[in-house]
């Protein structure tokens, strides 16, 4: 099947150097549910107004918030076509991460260390509609705010390179009840040879009881340049993510997969990849193939393998 992601348009204004703002509209992405005959939308994929003072940036708009390293990474950088299984199920399932609306502040100081912060509406976003954000799983308090924060530290300057920090976020889904989890991250460069990890793990509250969702992923990448044009790249990433009350999306983590059980105890997942870049990540071709295990109750419940391909423009 062929389809259009991320069909980007985007704009970019500054007055003098300490205030500007940003928009990126994107064509692809419809609220398919919402579509009238005859009718098209658009998605806004990030809108803030920012002004910055000194290392520090404040915004104001609709962004994603500091939680997952892979997540908040741009999909057009990301080795594999698609994220991983445990950053789908917290932005996609949950709704937790991923983009929001409300105040964020970040700042990046010599010594390498980071900071980013967010206090957002508790729904993802969607639409400007209070009622009709994104509310995953659990849903999501219209009346209250949610909270993230992440601390990281960088060293891109010496022969090993590095990025380590961690993160929190609160959200909340209703009066009394709220998901808070936590995520760890490490990416660090041997020369041509990248090692990316990140763990997450979230306590949903559910009255007396808990929903506890937890897993990880690991990717290692080597780039080779004897390309004619360009260069090679070879990516492998293994990643898994589990809830024992059956709560791990196959719709929402495996794109497009012609799955038999919708939600399951566990996924795990195999992706081997090939990329090759014509001139970095301005143009690309990526080749993948992805294998899926579904599991229900300690034993395997469906196999979900396929290949996946990827043309990517930039201008």
């Amino acid at each position: 099947h062929f389809y259009f992601r991320r069909l980007f348009l985007g704009g970019h204004a500054k007055m003098g150097d300490n205030w500007g703002g940003d928009i990126v509209m994107d064509f692809a992405a419809s609220p398919n549910s919402e579509k009238k005959e005859g009718t098209s939308q658009v998605f806004i994929d990030g809108a803030s107004v920012w002004y910055k003072s000194g290392v520090h940036k404040f915004e104001i708009g609709q962004k994603k918030v500091p939680f997952g390293l892979e997540e908040t990474t741009s999909s057009s950088k990301t080795k594999a076509i698609e994220r991983s299984v445990v950053n789908r199920q917290f932005a996609e399932q949950l709704k937790f991460n991923a983009r929001h609306t409300g105040l964020f502040s970040s700042a990046s100081f010599d010594s390498g260390l980071s900071y980013k912060a967010a206090v957002v509406n508790s729904g993802q976003n969607h639409n400007s509609k209070d009622s009709k954000l994104k509310g995953g799983q659990y849903g999501y308090d219209r009346n209250e705010l949610s909270y993230y924060g992440q601390l990281a530290y960088a060293n891109y300057d010496s022969d090993i390179t590095y990025n380590v920090g961690a993160a929190i976020g609160q959200m909340a889904l209703d009066e009394s009840n709220d998901l808070t989890a936590y995520n760890l991250f490490a990416s660090l460069g041997f020369g041509k040879f990248v090692l990316d990890a990140e763990y997450m793990s979230g306590d949903a509250e559910q009255g007396a009881t808990d929903h506890e969702h937890e897993g990880y992923s690991i990717q290692g990448s080597y780039a080779l340049s004897n390309a004619p044009y360009g260069s090679w790249e070879l990516v492998y990433r293994y990643s898994t993510v589990e809830n024992t009350d059956g709560l791990v999306s196959a719709k929402e983590i495996v794109r497009r997969a012609n799955y038999s059980n919708e939600e399951v105890d566990e996924i795990d997942q195999h992706y081997f990849g090939i990329n090759y870049l014509f001139n970095g990540h301005d143009a690309k071709l990526m080749l993948g193939y992805e294998m899926n295990d579904l599991t229900n109750d300690g034993a395997k419940a469906e196999e979900l393998d396929g290949f996946r391909a990827r043309v990517q423009f930039l201008f």
